[in-house]
């Protein structure tokens, strides 16, 4: 079926693939949506983070100028350290507090330092090029332990994890809830290099900003980029009337189980992250399966008629 609801294969000269190509890490899937929240809010978020990341930075330099020889000794010798005679004759708990000092620092050392390191470059750096807009370009990846972890599942139980997570990524009020550059959840981390890279083309005149609403992008079996274009969906009137079409569809193909399941799905409050709110959305997607027809697909042509629908009533009036 042709509809702006479904995926869109781009075309081969569209400057969207060079962008999703060079910050694609052979993920092949990303999230880009826009941040209208207000400048104010950008501003309070970003100086949040400094201050946090400022003292962190503090904190290590003042620990690396107590007990330096201590952490160099432990990173170049792989934690085999010996000091010489007059320390030695240190007591037992001396030792076990030099030790346990020492780790603290080889903490903030390993661990901390990749994050200031990731900040500097992106955030920071993302701000000292490109300030503070009304409107700003965000993209998400899949990264991460959590993704690795569900690189690591079945292929059906990956496949189940990956859509769940790219439904709590792309939902409405997380993403008007949130200010653009505080929307990591589960394994869709930012992705400051592809944003700024989409603000150039946008500052270039290359590429329209408004290409970039909320849409998932994704390479298909060909190795195609083709893109969901998700803020379609995001229309709370439209949907509700797809749903009623849906049921209604449903309803004639004597469905009446699914109708059911479906509507205790849509009168519940919990959020997707709920695991009692993922198992109902599994049930429904396996349902579906069962009763011979893709969940995706059907949305996507009730959600189509629920369209034609509403731009004939003027017509009609």
């Amino acid at each position: 079926m042709d509809t702006v609801f479904g995926a869109k294969i781009l075309p081969q000269d569209s400057p969207a693939i060079p962008l999703l190509e060079r910050n694609d890490a052979d993920r092949g899937v990303c999230i880009s949506h826009l941040d209208r929240s207000l400048i104010s809010i950008k501003i309070l978020v970003f100086t949040i983070v400094l201050l946090i990341y400022t003292a962190v930075v503090v904190i290590m330099l003042w620990r690396a100028s107590k007990n330096y020889n201590v952490v160099l000794a432990l990173v170049l010798n792989d934690f085999h350290y010996v000091e010489t005679g007059f320390s030695m004759r240190k007591g037992f708990w001396s030792w076990c507090w030099t030790f346990t000092v020492a780790a603290f620092d080889y903490f903030l050392l390993g661990a901390l330092w990749p994050k200031i390191r990731e900040f500097i470059i992106g955030h920071l750096w993302f701000r000292l090029r490109y300030g503070f807009r009304e409107t700003e370009i965000v993209f998400r990846v899949p990264t991460g332990k959590e993704f690795e972890q569900m690189l690591a599942l079945p292929t059906a139980k990956f496949q189940q994890a990956i859509q769940m997570s790219l439904l709590e990524a792309t939902n409405r009020q997380f993403i008007l809830g949130n200010t653009g550059f505080n929307t990591s959840i589960g394994p869709w981390e930012l992705c400051y290099a592809a944003s700024m890279d989409a603000h150039r083309l946008a500052d270039d005149g290359v590429f329209d900003p408004k290409n970039w609403e909320l849409s998932v992008w994704q390479k298909d079996e060909c190795h195609q980029w083709m893109v969901w274009e998700t803020w379609r969906h995001q229309d709370p009137s439209l949907c509700a009337m797809a749903l009623e079409i849906m049921k209604e569809r449903l309803k004639t193909e004597g469905k009446d189980k699914f109708v059911a399941r479906l509507e205790d799905a849509s009168a519940a409050s919990a959020p997707l992250s709920d695991p009692a709110m993922q198992e109902l959305v599994h049930s429904l997607i396996a349902l579906s399966r069962r009763e011979g027809f893709g969940m995706g697909e059907k949305s996507i042509e009730t959600i189509s008629e629920a369209d034609r629908i509403r731009n004939q009533l003027p017509q009609l009036q």
